[in-house]
């Protein structure tokens, strides 16, 4: 496994949600634990040097290194003891049911196990220690050692309380700008999709009614999907397919023979929840710059399938593939990066959108996410 930038800051996300997520090598986790540790005993050390009353330990390498160990010692030692605690907790609670629960309760329930892990690892590291802690005046003493007791285990819920309110702040504050560039992304397809067929609809209301009728009532149709689930939370595969399947019956109308697609989701996944609106921007794209430009038009095809832990959705199309110098309208970059953004935020580095050249021409737009699970 190559240990590169991107799995470092995965590791290290991982590292700081509590240890109820993996990303990377199981040893990464160990050595950020062990860096924290290190940190610590340095603060831990400075903080002993500064209430001393002899100023020249300051310049004694003796007394860094005598100190610096015995810290190094209780920090490591308290350090392996969260992080046990929060594995063997990570195997009784399960990474499914934590995220399940609310960001306030996960900071509760992550504290209670940092403060458990500290009180059971602090008192045996400072007995490896030999009680000699120079934080203190009475160099190891049962009161001094109940003290010091006390005050880590208060300093390390409470850091640890304000690091996780803090993230959820931050996580919250993200989700609410996702959800307004969500916003903002229906209100650019809206209206760009509404004019373009109450045009169609007007130019054929005299050359061809019937088609104008069709046109018209396929469009009600796509406006009675997309009205409650676009300003919904959450939807189903199966609900992102009747959209999908309105919209393209609008396009078919428009585009008569020239447009063709072919909609593949099993039954057993069309019951999976997800974010409204992930493939109609992926699908809007494949036709206005995949199959629109191209003289004899083509087929597009949305498909989803779940291979092990990972839902896979990709829209492709045989149309004028990546390459090609046809004109592009604006905005298709940005819809794509917010997909991304979205992506990013609702599941991080688990999930991806990538877009490849077909074997045989045109484009495959692909999603992976992690396979979430069906509510009973």
């Amino acid at each position: 496994m190559v240990i590169d930038k991107n799995l470092l800051r995965r590791s290290w996300r991982a590292w700081t949600d509590s240890g109820m997520t993996q990303a990377g090598p199981v040893w990464l986790q160990w050595v950020w634990s062990l860096l924290f540790a290190m940190l610590v005993a340095l603060v831990f050390t400075l903080i002993a040097f500064a209430t001393s009353p002899d100023p020249g330990r300051w310049t004694s390498g003796s007394a860094w290194r005598r100190t610096y160990f015995l810290n190094l010692l209780v920090s490591a030692v308290v350090a392996t003891g969260i992080h046990l605690s929060f594995d063997v907790m990570t195997g009784l609670i399960g990474p499914a049911r934590w995220k399940s629960w609310s960001d306030r309760r996960r900071a509760w329930v992550a504290t209670a196990i940092a403060m458990g892990g500290t009180a059971w690892s602090w008192p045996l590291g400072v007995w490896l220690a030999g009680y000699r802690l120079t934080w203190f005046d009475g160099g190891g003493s049962p009161t001094n050692v109940s003290i010091s007791w006390l005050i880590v285990l208060v300093l390390v819920s409470g850091l640890h309380w304000l690091y996780l309110e803090n993230r959820r702040r931050i996580e919250a504050a993200e989700r609410h700008a996702a959800e307004a560039r969500l916003k903002l992304l229906q209100g650019q397809i809206e209206p760009h999709f509404l004019f373009n067929t109450l045009a169609n609809v007007l130019s054929l209301l005299e050359a061809d009614p019937p088609r104008a009728r069709g046109m018209l009532e396929a469009f009600v149709d796509y406006l009675r999907s997309s009205f409650g689930g676009l300003r919904a939370e959450q939807h189903t595969l199966a609900d992102e397919q009747r959209l999908l399947e309105a919209y393209l019956r609008v396009l078919g109308l428009r585009m008569d023979e020239r447009l063709r697609w072919q909609i593949d989701i099993p039954a057993e996944l069309a019951a999976l929840p997800l974010p409204p609106l992930l493939l109609q921007p992926l699908v809007e794209n494949a036709i206005h710059h995949g199959l629109e430009p191209k003289v004899e038009g083509g087929t597009v095809g949305v498909r989803a399938q779940r291979q092990h832990d990972t839902l896979v959705l990709s829209v492709s199309d045989d149309g004028l593939g990546l390459n090609h110098p046809a004109p592009r309208r604006p905005g298709q970059r940005s819809a794509l990066q917010n997909l991304r953004e979205r992506l990013q935020q609702a599941w991080g580095d688990q999930a991806s959108l990538q877009l490849l050249p077909e074997p045989t021409g045109g484009v495959r737009a692909e999603i992976r996410l992690p396979c979430p699970t069906v509510q009973p």
